[in-house]
């Protein structure tokens, strides 16, 4: 059986060692899971686009096209779909935090966030070993993420790339 390929991004919004996460409520299949913001993207739409898009919604953030940085490509592979991630950093924003009716979104230390019960795999790439790629303005990053349907890591595969 061919799996189904999803393509979307994240957006890694980054100041002082931490970052804007969202938690799902109840509502979602993954209530209480932490999320870095983003999601599909959409016909006719460019991936920083839906980047500036997905923050603002998902946060109410409001993020700027020539501040947002491309760092990688993330393969997330589930049991029956793979997830193809853009990943994207930036630094400069307006607005705070906000809570929505599905999710909530806040600021959170990166090592409180790494000690969550509760994350998506894709958050790994802020573990001190992964962490490089994303944040070096002179690397990029290929990595390749294989997982239970409970987000339970089985495999990683990890490549540093200079810009």
């Amino acid at each position: 059986m061919e799996k189904k390929i999803r393509h979307a991004v994240r957006c890694f919004l980054i100041e002082d060692n931490k970052v804007v996460v969202t938690k799902y409520k109840e509502k979602n299949r993954k209530a209480g899971y932490y999320e870095i913001p983003g999601g599909k993207i959409e016909e006719n739409e460019t991936s920083i686009d839906t980047c500036i898009r997905e923050m603002r919604e998902e946060t109410g953030i409001n993020i700027f096209k020539d501040k947002i940085i491309k760092k990688g490509i993330m393969e997330v592979e589930y049991p029956d779909r793979i997830y193809m991630l853009d990943i994207f950093l930036t630094k400069d924003y307006e607005g705070i935090p906000r809570d929505f009716e599905e999710n909530s979104s806040k600021w959170i230390d990166i090592n409180e966030l790494l000690s969550k019960e509760k994350l998506l795999s894709n958050i790994i790439i802020l573990d001190r070993f992964f962490i490089k790629g994303l944040i070096d303005e002179k690397l990029n990053f290929n990595m390749y993420i294989k997982v239970d349907e409970d987000e339970k890591i089985l495999e990683i595969k990890y490549n540093l790339l200079d810009v």
